[in-house]
């Protein structure tokens, strides 16, 4: 598109991450950074942060905004401040994107490049602010709540529909709060009154929300996981099997056992996930119940886990990510049957 209109033209995918943190273990004093990359620098140079290959954009403001009594109406004003604030950091990108900038590349060519917004990583309930969704449902595709857990959703759901959107609400905007309000809850969206991608050149908020190991597999699943096993075989148990693992190459040794464990970093996910499976071999289950299908559920959500870290996929290894979700699928009716979740 920007070809057409504007030839010769030099992309610049700007890769922008969030996310509120807590600077002090006593007390509540947090801070929320912005940080900023570029897509055309190579992998081994912003993986590293010694490379500097990601800035420090801005420091969001952190509060909560107690003034404000009502908890709904407090949640929307903390929100709607995230999105003004984010709408004044990314001003630039309205006309640069559009438009240009000329910039000196490495080689000493100057170029007419165009930053405009590829990626934005966060959390899940970074996702869902960033893209004004309820909590919930999916930032990305129409999937509500619901329907999230089940096994037989359409492969490849399509992305919500932008320019329905835009339709819908931003009409309702000059009609008052009431009307806004309105169209917003018809559409599931939070009512935010200026979304600060809502003028930003090319971008898409939904194909923008990209998924990561660290959030949504270490964080979003294998959190859980854990925490499920703790359930369904005891914490006493686990941490026993713990202790006894003889010290190996690789393999962190967790003497305290891992159900204990706060704070747990991505580092720390991943070390677990190397004997995860090891842990449960041959634990009986309480009720009688056959621990066979923990096992197969367990082996599944792994498989994906180390195949979805593959630096080149192949229609194998896409079928392969299929298979394993499909398995886990097949098997997870165990932790219902165990009373440790009731949906999923």
């Amino acid at each position: 598109m920007i070809e057409k209109t504007h030839p010769g033209a030099t992309i610049v995918p700007l890769i922008i991450s969030s996310d509120k943190t807590q600077l002090t273990v006593f007390g509540n004093k947090t801070a929320y950074p912005v940080y900023l990359t570029i897509g055309n620098l190579p992998k081994e140079i912003w993986r590293k942060p010694s490379r500097r290959g990601q800035i420090l954009l801005a420091y969001l403001p952190t509060t909560s905004l107690e003034h404000i009594k009502n908890k709904s109406a407090r949640r929307r004003a903390v929100a709607n401040l995230f999105h003004a604030c984010m709408k004044r950091i990314l001003a630039p990108l309205e006309d640069a994107g559009k438009n240009g900038i000329l910039l000196t590349s490495a080689d000493g060519k100057v170029r007419r490049c165009h930053p405009i917004l590829a990626v934005y990583v966060g959390d899940y309930p970074e996702q869902l602010l960033v893209t004004c969704r309820k909590t919930g449902d999916c930032p990305k595709c129409p999937t509500v709540r619901d329907e999230l857990g089940e096994a037989t959703l359409p492969h490849g759901m399509h992305l919500r529909d932008l320019d329905n959107i835009y339709e819908t609400i931003l009409p309702a905007r000059d009609e008052g709060p009431a009307a806004f309000t309105r169209a917003c809850n018809e559409e599931r969206m939070r009512p935010i009154i200026e979304p600060f991608w809502e003028n930003l050149p090319y971008v898409n908020i939904f194909a923008v929300i990209t998924p990561d190991i660290l959030h949504q597999l270490y964080q979003g699943v294998i959190k859980h996981v854990v925490s499920w096993l703790k359930t369904a075989y005891g914490t006493e148990e686990i941490d026993a099997r713990c202790r006894r693992f003889p010290p190996n190459h690789h393999i962190r040794h967790f003497m305290k056992g891992i159900t204990s464990l706060h704070r747990v970093t991505g580092k720390m996910h991943a070390d677990i996930c190397r004997f995860l499976l090891g842990l449960i071999i041959g634990l009986p289950l309480r009720a009688g119940l056959s621990p066979l299908r923990v096992v197969r559920a367990l082996r599944a959500l792994l498989d994906f886990l180390y195949l979805s870290q593959y630096p080149v996929h192949t229609t194998e290894t896409l079928h392969s990510l299929d298979e394993a979700l499909a398995r886990f699928h097949a098997n997870k009716g165990i932790f219902t049957e165990l009373g440790i979740r009731e949906n999923f």
